[in-house]
Formats: structure tokens, C-alpha cells, sequence
């Protein structure tokens, strides 16, 4: 199971939009990563981008979809040209064309993590409970002076717990949605 952009003119997708950031609509953006740069850092990169080639950035929501299974927005920053167009410059694991961002015009980044937000969209107790975790993931790998890690490997046997549950969840849910 891959996740995949989902469209944007559906209408759980627009509801999911509007939960997640009230009054914006979602839009594709061309997916152009960067040449050696580290996979999913985009808070590191569009800045360090636009000191070198101008543009604004914008914050938002990375809009991906399990298909049958869920909807998540994380949150995430993009490039503007100076000719306006917008590029999303991260590198992901997967080459994709674009990706579906949701502006959010009152978020920034504040050099914290920030929670993803998800929708399932199955009722199956498996769907239910990896989301479960990946809140109490969050939680854990982002307590006292976790919050302010950035990147590598953090020390949290907790989360580490968790983790390995949600790898196992992942399975069980690969197997009830083919």
C-alpha cells in the first residue's frame, strides 16, 4: 500500500480540507525536489532555497490519501517562484508529479514538530487504532527536550514501542485493504 494524492474535487476530501484549515482550498503543486537534499526536511530547504533564488514560502498541509483507508495533512512548506508559481522542493521517498497542499495562512513553523492530522476512512479497529498511535507517537518522541530535535535518531524507548506496533498495524491493514 502506497499512499496517494487524492482528489481534490471529492467531497470527503474538500470536508477534510475544511477541518484542517477552515476557509482555504486545497491546490496542486508541481513536485520538483532538490538534488541531494534530505528526504521530507522542507523547513530547512525552501528557506535555504529562497536565499539563494528569491520567492516566498508558504506553510500548509501536505494532503495524502491510503485509499479506503484514510486522509492525513502534514504540515509542510512550499516554494513560490517569483513568477508566482508554486513547486513543492522536498525530496519524498516516492517520485510523484505534484502533491495536494492546503494553505494555512495562520501556521508557521516555530522550529517544533507539528501533529498530522488524519481522517479514516474505513471503520475497521486497525485503521482506528494506528492513528491512535501515531498521536501517542507524536506525544511521546516530542516530550521535554525531544521537542526541539530536528533530525537523527532520537531516544525514546517509548516511542521506539510504538513504533514497532504501528509497523505491525501497517501490515494487518495491507492485508484487510488489498
Amino acid at each position: 500500500m502506497k499512499p496517494r494524492i487524492p482528489q481534490k474535487q471529492k467531497d470527503y476530501v474538500r470536508s477534510f480540507c475544511r477541518q484542517v484549515s477552515p476557509g482555504q482550498q486545497p491546490i496542486y503543486v508541481k513536485h520538483e525536489p532538490l538534488r541531494g537534499k534530505p528526504l521530507r526536511e522542507c523547513f530547512s530547504i525552501v528557506p535555504e532555497h529562497i536565499s539563494i533564488n528569491g520567492g516566498k514560502q508558504h506553510f500548509g498541509w501536505a494532503i495524502v490519501e491510503l485509499r479506503k483507508v484514510w486522509l492525513e495533512a502534514e504540515f509542510h512548506v512550499i516554494w513560490e517562484r517569483q513568477d508566482g508559481v508554486m513547486i513543492d522542493l522536498t525530496p519524498r521517498e516516492t517520485l510523484i508529479e505534484r502533491i495536494l497542499f492546503l494553505p494555512d495562512p495562520k501556521r508557521e513553523y516555530e522550529g517544533r514538530q507539528v501533529q498530522s492530522v488524519f481522517k479514516a476512512l474505513s471503520k475497521k479497529p486497525s485503521v482506528k487504532r494506528f492513528i491512535q498511535l501515531a498521536e501517542e507517537f507524536f506525544i511521546a518522541t516530542n516530550e521535554g527536550d525531544l521537542a526541539d530535535v530536528q533530525r537523527g535518531i532520537i531516544d525514546c524507548p517509548r516511542g521506539a514501542e510504538i513504533e514497532n506496533e504501528m509497523h505491525e498495524l501497517m501490515r494487518q491493514i495491507a492485508a484487510e485493504h488489498p
